[in-house]
């Protein structure tokens, strides 16, 4: 039996008084799940259960330091339980499972009831004042009630030791019942790995490779780069010390409770090579001179289950030793071919075999593989892949697959070589899970010494070991970092994802919340009337012609030479058209059924079994003034009318204001000659901008009208000096509207265009003339006085804002390095981020967003070929519609989830433009459900189960090359050689030859054709509005 190092004190074990049992427990299902493997296995009986045992016993000692760290016994008290149980015995009778332990023992297994599923589970406590002779001789009754009776099976190259055994392996001895090795059964049972199982692997493989890849490698990489000393067995000394803290590697591994290793990292070079898995480190320093050779190998051992990896690297390679590289990795790739389930074990020793029979047949003797199967044992004897195995592979079984060549020598020196790793057997063949390069590129460099003569004029020019090196070391750092970084950006969004969901559950528990997401109520259009009678018609309404009647909003058409009114509301459209010399004015009206962006109020008030008139059309001779001059009155009605019922709604839902308190004595401060947006008048004029005890009060210097700000109706205050604007301008968001003007506004700004933003081109370049550079210093000038003056301004509004109001009004400035274009309404502007908000203050309306109203961000139409990408915000209030900021230049991507990270934005990526309205729509039907579900997971989140994202190779590699051996390098190679440019266009595939068409008509079919083919297989609801489309 083979005993490895470098695992003591963290085995699992349970010894009495060990602190370690205050956290035992014992995963009830999967105990009885696998203890049900054992029985219907060995119901199948045969050689590898002694030829049909009657009874099973497997007795587990007391443990000390001389103690092997593998063995089958404690393999079994793992597969069942997941500890060690020190000192006890399981005994195996017919469905019955008896374990004989310590009292404290039982406590922690007593849980797992007494039966299930047809088995039974029988506990019998120690009796330490008979020296368990009752126990032991109720134990022998049972076993040979068990079946026949006649044949027990155990393990006999077990030496377990301890009084209590010894008492034990005595009292059974005496029993008359011939005894058969059971190991292989057992082994067979533990060869195959369930889900749980399968998990602990790929954790340990997946350590195993950030270890060997991200430490030891770079280890000996440094050593030689650096020309070094370093023993073989420093260099593994400190590989176990990264085992203490695994999250500095792999943040994915929690706790190193569970993490060890499977034996002290091997490390191996100087002619002295042991490939075989008894292997131990000795005292010499690491060889990294002219022609080595360096083998170097890590097992991780995760909850028990092991894992391997080995590779070999090359200083100064002759040609024999890259011909024998690519040997072996020929070998590796035909092997890995066949591993799959049925094929049977012996094939894949003939397969390697075979290759290298037909490359180079010396190579024969020097072949040491193919490896063994691994899992709670290092080693499982069983599942040797070598020649005279005929067992057959299975889906769940775990490889060690390890080939090499050894006592190989080329020009006097002596080399080994080795590739080792962690293979597990699925349906789809082989899987691997530990993706480490080993392409002869990526293993092998040179020094390119210029004074050797001996190498041939032809070989090609070889880069220097430090190069070669140093390149390896800036791309591995690169992809570390960058693989660290995604890692803790993910581990970040799903922690904010759960905040985001504990958050919308709170606010639905104290009904903050509305329950239902009604639209806004309309006004009662059923009470409109616009004559009582015919009589109240206007006398100068003429029977044959068009009367707009602006008084009673009513407009009286002819019909049938009787005039016939239909009141403004109900009209839906009008429009006016020449044809031929006829004037064409044509009346459109609401009705039932209609489909139209807003639904007419109107409609919805009157019964819907009425007769509707829909349309309306008039002729008039050409150049007729009656049928023109009541087109557009009708025209200016419908506007009067809309503006109006404008103005009510919106004076209706504004919010009554504090009354300002101006500041009587003392200077107030004071901003003149500032213009506002939106204009107070219809004349542009400038004023003057105070600052009071709560608040702030435009006076306009043309008609002294008045605009009062409180500062608690303050949302955002808004700062931005004129550097790469025209304007210096303060910008002032607010909660509740008010009236400028006629209008209701939610924002105000205060600006002074320091620069002329128009110039006249007729007048040439004014740099070459002293009237130009004399311009140039009178902007500077400007820009740096107004500049001054609103800095001024806002810091002084702060100080009075705190202390008559007790609260400061803190005023923000855009960052404008994390600046990027998008279009918010509908041109393309720059939007910049502020502190709590993201404002494009050049757009009109002004564009202003705030970050705290934000529920979720979701970056829509990620994907090869767009050169640009949406990002959408939902808000917390779902009555509001999600707002969506169109073509964001891809480039910008992720300084964008940077920011939303930064400013905890929970943000999703979407390859396609999602459906809002219909989104929103299951959102608002029950939002309960919604939040219980998982929120914004259920819709946008990513299940894909994490796999060792940051390795470099995949299981996809396990192909055989047809006497080429860069077969790794290519696959390895392949995502990299896809370039964005093959997505771009698909100009190439339109048809330009047809006739009769000119180069306008080609455009526009080839700028459909892109638009169909960046949103091919998405919704009419999903398209945005041909206005944001455009430019």
């Amino acid at each position: 039996r083979l005993v490895f190092g470098g695992s003591e004190g963290k085995r699992p074990n349970l010894r009495e008084g060990a602190t370690i049992m205050a956290k035992v427990v014992i995963d009830k299902a999967l105990f009885w799940m696998r203890l049900k493997r054992i029985f219907d296995n060995w119901s199948k009986g045969g050689k590898p259960w002694g030829g049909g045992a009657d009874a099973v016993v497997v007795n587990y000692g007391s443990q000390d330091e001389n103690a092997p760290i593998y063995s089958r016994s404690a393999a079994i008290h793992l597969f069942l339980f997941g500890y060690e149980f020190p000192e006890t015995v399981l005994v195996f009778t017919n469905k019955t499972l008896t374990i004989l332990c310590s009292r404290s023992k039982t406590k922690y297994l007593s849980p797992l009831g007494s039966s299930e599923g047809g088995l039974k589970l029988n506990l019998v406590a120690r009796n330490k004042e008979d020296k368990d002779a009752a126990n032991f001789e109720s134990l022998v009754k049972k076993m040979k009630a068990s079946n026949q009776g006649t044949l027990l099976g155990w393990l006999p190259k077990e030496k377990q030791s301890g009084k209590f055994i010894a008492r034990w392996n005595q009292a059974w001895a005496n029993c008359d019942m011939k005894t058969a090795n059971v190991s292989l059964g057992f082994g067979r049972v533990l060869s195959v790995k369930d889900k749980a199982a399968q998990k602990c692997v790929e954790s340990a493989s997946r350590f195993a490779a950030i270890v060997l890849k991200k430490h030891l490698q770079t280890s000996i990489e440094g050593a030689a780069d650096e020309e070094t000393k370093i023993s073989h067995q420093k260099l593994s000394e400190e590989t176990i010390k990264q085992f203490e803290n695994p999250r500095k590697l792999d943040p994915r591994m929690q706790s190193a409770e569970d993490l060890e290793t499977c034996y002290d990292p091997l490390v191996m070079s100087g002619g002295r090579y042991n490939l075989r898995a008894s292997a131990q480190n000795d005292d010499r320093n690491l060889d990294i001179g002219e022609k080595s050779t360096i083998i170097y190998k890590v097992g991780a051992r995760y909850k028990q289950y092991c894992s391997n990896v080995g590779r070999t690297m090359f200083i100064d390679p002759t040609p024999q030793m890259e011909k024998d590289y690519r040997i072996l990795i020929n070998i590796y790739l035909a092997c890995n071919k066949i591993l799959k389930p049925r094929t049977k074990i012996c094939d894949v020793y003939k397969t390697a075999i075979g290759v290298i029979k037909r490359s180079n047949k010396k190579l024969v003797d020097k072949f040491v593989g193919c490896g063994f199967g691994m899992g709670l044992e290092y080693r499982e004897s069983n599942l040797v892949l070598g020649e005279k195995n005929a067992q057959l592979l299975k889906t769940g079984m775990v490889l060690n697959f390890s080939i090499g060549f050894e006592n190989l020598e080329d020009k006097g020196k002596k080399y080994a070589m080795q590739i080792a790793d962690t293979i597990l057997i699925t349906t789809d063949g082989a899987r691997l899970l530990t993706p480490v390069k080993r392409a002869w590129k990526e293993v092998a460099a040179f020094t390119g010494d210029d004074d050797d003569d001996d190498e041939d004029d032809d070989e090609p020019a070889r880069q220097t070991f430090s190069n070669h090196y140093e390149e390896r070391r800036r791309r591995r750092m690169e992809e570390e970092v960058s693989s660290r970084r995604q890692m803790e950006v993910e581990k970040e969004r799903r922690e904010l994802a759960r905040k985001n969901r504990e958050d919308l559950l709170r606010r639905l528990a104290k009904d903050t919340m509305e329950k239902t997401f009604d639209q806004k109520k309309s006004v009662d259009f059923s009470k409109i009337q616009s004559y009582k009678s015919v009589s109240d018609f206007p006398i100068d309404a003429r029977p044959n012609q068009i009367y707009v009647d602006t008084k009673r909003e009513t407009l009286l058409v002819p019909i049938f030479k009787q005039l016939v009114p239909f009141h403004v509301s109900t009209i839906r459209s009008t429009t006016k058209s020449e044809e031929g010399n006829h004037t064409v004015v044509r009346i459109n009206f609401a009705t039932p059924g209609m489909h139209f962006k807003n639904t007419n109020d109107y409609i919805k008030a009157v019964p819907q079994d009425r007769h509707f008139v829909q349309e309306l059309t008039f002729k008039a001779a050409a150049g007729a003034a009656s049928l023109e001059r009541s087109y557009y009155k009708i025209q200016e009605l419908r506007k009067r009318v809309r503006t109006r019922m404008k103005e009510k709604q919106d004076k209706k839902s504004l919010v009554i204001q504090k009354e300002l308190k101006q500041i009587r004595s003392g200077g107030v401060p004071k901003l003149r000659d500032l213009s506002v947006r939106p204009p107070i008048t219809r004349r542009k004029s400038t004023g003057v901008l105070e600052a009071h005890m709560n608040g702030l009060r435009f006076t306009s210097s043309r008609d002294g009208v008045k605009i009062d700000i409180i500062y608690d109706n303050i949302k955002h205050a808004v700062y931005e000096k004129s550097e790469h604007t025209t304007e210096v301008r303060m910008h002032f968001q607010l909660v509740n509207p008010i009236m400028c003007g006629k209008k209701k506004t939610d924002f105000l700004q205060f600006y002074i265009e320091v620069v002329s933003s128009s110039q006249d081109l007729g007048q040439g370049t004014r740099w070459h003339d002293a009237d130009g550079v004399m311009e140039e210093q009178e902007e500077r000038r400007r820009r740096k006085k107004y500049n001054r003056l609103f800095f001024e301004f806002k810091n002084k509004v702060s100080s009075v804002s705190e202390k008559y109001n007790k609260e400061r009004l803190e005023f923000e400035e855009p960052f404008r390095p994390l600046a990027f274009k998008g279009v918010p309404h509908k041109e393309q502007v720059q939007i910049i981020p502020t502190t709590s908000s993201l404002v494009a203050l050049d757009d009109k309306p002004p564009f202003c967003l705030s970050l705290g109203e934000v529920d979720v961000a979701v970056l829509e139409r990620v994907m090869f070929g767009l050169r640009e990408f949406d990002m959408t915000f939902v808000f917390r209030d779902y009555h509001r519609d999600p707002l969506r900021i169109t073509a964001i230049p891809k480039k910008k991507l992720d300084e964008m989830k940077t920011w939303l990270q930064t400013t905890q934005i929970l943000h999703y990526e979407s390859r396609d433009p999602a459906n809002w309205k219909a989104i929103m729509t299951h959102v608002r039907e029950d939002v309960k459900k919604f939040a219980t579900d998982g929120a914004w997971d259920s819709i946008f989140g990513d299940n894909k189960e994490e796999s060792g994202e940051e390795m470099d190779d995949s299981a996809s590699e396990f192909e055989p090359d047809d006497g080429e051996s860069e077969a790794d390098e290519e696959l390895e190679s392949a995502e990299s050689e896809v370039d964005d440019d093959d997505y771009d266009d698909d100009e190439d595939e339109l048809d330009s030859e047809e006739e009769g068409e000119d180069w306008d008509t080609l455009a526009a079919k080839a700028k459909a054709h892109d638009r169909k083919k960046a949103r091919e297989g998405f919704g009419e609801e999903e398209r945005r509005p041909s206005k944001r489309r455009r430019r």
